[in-house]
């Protein structure tokens, strides 16, 4: 085969992949909210809620700070809530969708992308809607919204990572989704959401800084803020994690469909 029919190949492969995708979307967006429009306002409505409430929480409890304390907490609940979807989206994945595992074309990796765009597309329109609200109030604008996008794709793509791994291990010990509930809600306070590393005293800031996702809220506050406070992140320690992540994922995935006795 010359290197046109490889070519060629490869693009029909990718088309078939992106329709089994977007298939898988449409189904899963039936399967969680039915056929009725008050299901899909609620995709956009609960981050959004719950982003609000935390930012009032603090509003009223924080003193005031140069960032603003809603602002800060409510935008950085969206981009936690990100990893909270996915994470705990995960658990009962393959248990839900082991059916359509059947059909040679439809992959383990494609039910987990097709979830995880719903999180992520979902988020940001969230997030968008959240910055206009904000603007429309006070006139604060984000410093650098490709920095703020960027902390968005980073914390989705470290998200799926650890889903894989989530996915993988509850499919082999019955019971452990109740662990990886728990873990997302003990890794809410240590998660960089409700503090900057500029705050710590010297030898908790290098303990936070081991933390992945501490570097990617400290890239949200560096493009929501900006000059305002001196970021600490170094993006290449997160792409790492999600390299290594992505990697046992997909193989344990890969070990798990076999167990199931679907290759």
């Amino acid at each position: 085969m010359n290197g046109q029919g490889e070519v060629a190949l490869v693009l029909r492969g990718a088309r078939l992949q992106l329709r089994v995708i977007g298939a898988l979307i449409i189904r899963e967006m039936h399967t969680r909210f039915g056929r009725h429009y008050m299901g899909y306002i609620w995709l956009y409505f609960e981050p959004l809620l719950l982003g609000v409430c935390i930012g009032l929480i603090h509003a009223w409890r924080d003193r005031p700070t140069a960032f603003g304390p809603f602002e800060f907490h409510a935008v950085g609940y969206i981009l936690f809530f990100v990893f909270r979807g996915i994470l705990n989206r995960a658990t009962m994945a393959i248990k839900m969708n082991q059916a359509l595992l059947y059909h040679r074309s439809v992959t383990l990796p494609d039910v987990f992308f097709a979830r995880h765009m719903i999180e992520f597309l979902s988020c940001t329109g969230v997030m968008l809607a959240m910055l206009f609200g904000l603007f429309a109030v006070n006139g604060s604008l984000p410093e650098s919204p490709l920095k703020m996008a960027f902390a968005m794709i980073m914390m989705a793509l470290f998200s799926q990572g650890l889903a894989f791994l989530a996915a993988a291990l509850t499919a082999a010990i019955e019971g452990s989704e109740r662990l990886v509930h728990a873990v997302t809600y003990l890794l809410l306070p240590a998660s960089g959401l409700f503090f900057l590393v500029e705050w710590l005293p010297e030898w908790l800031a290098q303990i936070a800084l081991w933390i992945p996702m501490v570097h990617i809220f400290e890239l949200l506050r560096d493009g929501q803020f900006g000059s305002r406070f001196r970021a600490e992140y170094d993006l290449a320690y997160v792409i790492g994690w999600i390299m290594i992540t992505h990697l046992i994922g997909l193989a344990a995935l890969r070990i798990t469909r076999a167990r199931v006795g679907l290759e």
